[in-house]
């Protein structure tokens, strides 16, 4: 019975940690889009400029 216990609290913990990454990666993309596209327009327009 210890190795079923084990088992579960194994698997309880990945698909908390899977939860937790999915809910940051969410909102990173939501969040920090923004800032990279922000940052990625302001990269190609120095590179414009010195052409």
């Amino acid at each position: 019975m210890e190795f079923i216990e084990i088992g579960l609290k194994l698997f309880i913990f990945i698909i908390g940690i899977s939860l937790f990454f999915a809910l940051v990666g969410f909102l990173v993309k939501k969040y920090l889009s923004n800032f990279f596209d922000k940052i990625f327009s302001s990269i190609k327009n120095t590179f414009k400029k010195k052409d």
